[in-house]
């Protein structure tokens, strides 16, 4: 079949993983030739830092020895950018140096009293930098902006006009206390403007360009990538707060009313009081336009200049697991995504049950999307047991092992770790190294077989989420929730049923052509698009689901048919476009409810599903197969076992499966169009016929698997 078996058999070094080591790596050789000894891919690493990053230039220069000392080991690096983390402020260099860099928030106070004009009304305001001064209607409509009633000294002097009305104030306050640049383990200090291009060029300048000009003949080769770690906007509170913050930056007035055409404290009002005329597409347009800035003037920056230097941008975000968090640190995770090489994650848990939690996104899989479509591939997680030494556990090597599994499941190809390896035997770390190298060999080679398409819900969730003064100030409103669940819960009964989807936005699916009855973008053939608990779409995207159902894609919505158009934030016809298809069943819609799970044949015929997995004791299933590969049972699954599959040049796939339960398992592997099926176990490097019989068309493979175990299957296309 179309692999490449010596990279199995004998896996190179550098798809093992990459020990995190911070600080001095210059002359420690004796940790270099261990961690060589043991097997371990590369390092990632970064200059010794005192309160800053060092002046020193023999500092400097002693680390770039310590890492050219490793790459001729042929171990690679990651250079890590930062003092601690978040990353931004070269533990504290730029913001010291430009202090009008460090991060804004725009702080919102509502006066609770009713203004009852026509009245004259005096207030004083907080004593922050204000911004604007609005009068709220209670009856509805447009805010009234009163901010040229203040004199000098911040005192608002009013004539109030008739009506009732709350007052509501905006003031810009740098960002610190209670934030998580307070908290971070490093140090307390003050934190840069993700939104301000300026202070990711002035980070670039004393980190990244340091860098390059003692290792530059290295990038590319024995340098590969950057990461960088938890950068946030820090405009949420994490104690109590008093007041709702929204990120802010000096420039946003003008560059918000240039691009939506209206001034930016009506977005504002909108977003912090859900009050308003447009209610929906001004909260929209302000998380929006926040998620580009972050994107562009950040990740964006870091990517430049890395492409321009030979080497990859990398990193990952904070508190990726809830669409909530999304929302409040970056904006938009799908578009901080798409401006990173290699994204990633941070894993901090790796016991299998906390890995198989369905309350919360499998973030892993989502940023491997945006490597798989991209193109480059290659994805990482900075993995740990951070939370079970918090907790006084000690895990074995077996939970390891099995948190290296699900990552590989989920389409991550690097993993970083911050593991202490001085608990387990040397024996054993490094066939640990070798299991992990055989994994990352094989995953990539060909491509991801994703057939479903996964809506990101970006919209919907920007239409509900308002900034909280809750500690972690995450909006847990019924409406936030529902978006979240939805999409948490969707993404996993995806993956219990162990079908390959990928997550797309509206920008993928509008981009994208239909041919042959699939949506075609870059490599990707999509048969079927998920909407889960979807509110509002683009017209154009609803148009263009239409079109897709028209051709024979399908389509599933999870709850109602969105209703809210994004370009208005009005209602809009969308029912009319898709409900018609539902006699097809190339449309497919899902009832919203608690513990919901996707229903059988006769509702999903849209869902492409080419491998089903079956427990022993449900053959009698396996007669309902069918030559497309659709679900036959919407209840014999297998919740334990993860898979990826992927397509090779010759028409072959290789299906990697792998048991997070406790247990052994034992069953069968449904496969529509295979001929023939070989396993390979990656504990040994062993090639092995597989048994086999056959349901209609459908090859029947016999899998047993022990607990926290994996395997790959070699399925051989039908002539």
């Amino acid at each position: 079949m179309g692999i490449d078996r010596k990279a199995f058999v004998r896996p190179e070094r550098r798809y093992g993983i990459y020990p995190i080591i911070h600080g001095a790596v210059a002359g420690d050789l004796s940790r270099a030739e261990r961690l060589e000894r043991l097997g371990f891919a590369g390092i990632v690493g970064n200059v010794p830092y005192g309160r800053t990053f060092p002046d020193d230039a023999k500092e400097w220069r002693d680390t770039a020895e310590g890492f050219k000392d490793y790459i001729r080991r042929g171990m690679p690096v990651w250079i890590y950018d930062e003092k601690g983390y978040p990353s931004g402020t070269a533990g504290g260099a730029v913001t010291d140096a430009h202090p009008d860099t460090i991060a804004e928030g725009l702080f919102c106070y509502e006066y609770w009293r009713t203004l009852s004009g026509p009245m004259y009304y005096r207030a004083d305001t907080p004593g922050d930098k204000l911004f604007r001064a609005m009068l709220l209607p209670l009856a509805g409509g447009e805010a009234l902006d009163v901010t040229a009633s203040a004199n000098e000294r911040g005192t608002l002097l009013m004539d109030i006009p008739a009506g009732e009305y709350h007052l509501f104030l905006m003031s810009s306050r740098r960002l610190f206390d209670g934030t998580h640049a307070a908290h971070s383990y490093s140090e307390p200090r003050n934190y840069i403007n993700l939104l301000d291009r300026k202070a990711t060029e002035a980070f670039v300048e004393v980190t990244h360009e340091r860098y390059a000009a003692l290792l530059a003949d290295e990038f590319g080769r024995g340098v590969r990538a950057f990461f960088t770690d938890e950068p946030s906007l820090i405009a949420w509170n994490i104690p109590r707060g008093v007041y709702p913050i929204v990120p802010w930056q000096r420039e946003f007035p003008a560059r918000f009313q240039a691009r939506y055409g209206y001034p930016i404290e009506l977005a504002v009002v909108a977003v912090v009081t859900k009050r308003g005329p447009q209610l929906v597409k001004r909260r929209c347009d302000f998380w929006e336009f926040v998620g580009d800035g972050v994107a562009e003037n950040f990740f964006g920056v870091l990517q430049d200049w890395c492409r321009a230097h030979g080497v990859k941008s990398s990193g990952h975000m904070l508190a990726e697991e809830h669409l909530q968090a999304h929302v409040v640190n970056y904006g938009s995770l799908y578009k901080c995504g798409k401006r990173m090489d290699w994204p990633g994650i941070d894993q901090l848990n790796s016991e299998p049950p906390a890995l198989m939690n369905d309350q919360i996104i499998p973030i892993a899989r989502l940023l491997a999307s945006f490597a798989d479509i991209s193109g480059e591939g290659e994805s990482f997680t900075e993995f740990s047991d951070h939370c079970s030494r918090m907790a006084n556990k000690q895990i074995g090597l077996d939970w390891i092992r099995a948190s290296v599994n699900w990552h590989v499941a989920m389409g991550i190809t690097n993993l970083t770790s911050y593991y202490n390896w001085d608990y387990f035997a040397e024996d054993d770390i490094r066939a640990l190294n070798q299991y992990t190298a055989r994994l990352g060999g094989m995953i990539r080679q060909g491509r991801r077989d994703s057939r479903v398409a996964l809506l990101y819900p970006e919209a919907s969730i920007w239409s509900v989420y308002t900034p909280s003064v809750e500690p972690n100030a995450m909006d847990h409103s019924e409406a936030c929730r529902r978006v979240n669940d939805a999409f948490a819960k969707t993404s996993w009964e995806l993956l219990h049923r162990q079908i390959d989807f990928d997550y797309v936005d509206e920008d993928l699916i509008n981009d994208a052509e239909i041919a042959d009855g699939k949506l075609a973008y870059r490599d990707r053939r999509y048969e079927c698009v998920v909407l889960p608990a979807v509110t509002v779409l683009s017209c154009r995207t609803v148009d263009k689901l239409a079109a897709m159902l028209a051709a024979g894609i399908g389509v599933v919505v999870i709850g109602d048919v969105p209703a809210i158009a994004r370009e208005t934030g009005e209602d809009a016809p969308f029912a009319a476009k898709l409900l018609p298809h539902l006699a097809s069943g190339k449309l497919a819609q899902v009832p919203l409810q608690s513990g919901w799970t996707l229903p059988g044949p006769a509702r999903l015929r849209a869902l492409p599903r080419p491998i089903q997995l079956r427990p022993r004791g449900l053959s009698s299933v396996l007669t309902g197969a069918t030559g497309s590969g659709t679900i036959v049972d919407g209840e014999a699954i297998s919740p334990n076992i993860l898979s990826h599959t992927r397509v090779l040049p010759d028409g072959s796939r290789l299906v990697f499966l792998c048991n997070m339960g406790g247990k052994a398992y034992d069953g069968f592997l449904q496969a529509a169009g295979a001929a023939a099926a070989e396993l390979a176990d990656p504990g040994d490097g062993s090639f092995r016929p597989a048994q086999t019989s056959h349901a209609g068309d459908a090859l029947v493979v016999d899998i047993r698997l022990r607990a926290y175990d994996a395997l790959f299957v070699l399925l051989s296309p039908t002539p």
